[in-house]
């Protein structure tokens, strides 16, 4: 488990106010759920239930509320846990055919981890049928979000 506090929200202290990377975008075209917890699991995390596998040994897992928990099991198991939340922000875009213009990975392939927005790194994941989320390295967040609004106002959105 990592010791980098200042990644995880959840251990700041109950003053200090939360603040997304994607704040400064105006929402629309995406919904913010920068908020969400996002642990990085390694180990044998093909046990993990909901996890988003990133490699044989690693997996993101995204969980709603105090992560301090999970992570604290998940230890516990014998996992390296990484908590990532303030590492990562995040997004929810509507349409397959936005996400054909962010990306060339196979939509049909997801969740996946590759390249959008000419060039970000990015772990994508569908939602539902027309439904995507997208993490990106925080201080990315800003440029994908006015990215994804600028795609969205060009396909009538």
């Amino acid at each position: 488990m990592t010791a980098l506090a200042f990644l995880s929200p959840d251990e700041a202290a109950a003053d200090v106010p939360r603040s997304s990377p994607l704040r400064h975008v105006p929402a629309g075209a995406f919904t913010d759920v920068s908020a969400l917890g996002k642990l990085e699991v390694r180990g044998d995390v093909s046990r993990l239930e909901n996890a988003i596998r990133l490699a044989p040994d690693r997996a993101l897992l995204v969980i709603e509320g105090d992560v301090r928990p999970t992570r604290d099991r998940l230890a516990a198991e014998g996992y390296r846990v990484y908590d990532q939340t303030a590492a990562l922000a995040a997004l929810e875009v509507e349409g397959e055919d936005l996400m054909r213009r962010l990306t060339e990975l196979d939509l049909d392939a997801l969740p996946a981890t590759g390249s959008i927005a000419r060039g970000t790194t990015a772990v994508i994941e569908r939602r539902s049928a027309e439904r995507f989320r997208l993490f990106v390295p925080q201080e990315l967040g800003q440029f994908v979000a006015e990215v994804v609004t600028d795609m969205h106002a060009g396909l009538g959105g």
